[in-house]
């Protein structure tokens, strides 16, 4: 997967979590989130010697 690839799925696992903010509450939505931003951090493991360049 290329960078702009990687780049754009982050970016639509971050803006999930904030339309789940939106729409379920702050804290209704944080078990979600917290799910959501292992996967973000896991995409950037993974992909790091990509995102790097």
């Amino acid at each position: 997967m290329g960078k702009a690839k990687v780049n754009m799925v982050i970016r639509f696992l971050k803006g999930m979590q904030a339309e789940k903010v939106n729409v379920l509450g702050t804290e209704e939505a944080r078990e979600d989130n917290e799910l959501v931003q292992k996967v973000i951090e896991d995409i950037e493991l993974f992909y790091e010697a990509e995102l790097e360049s």
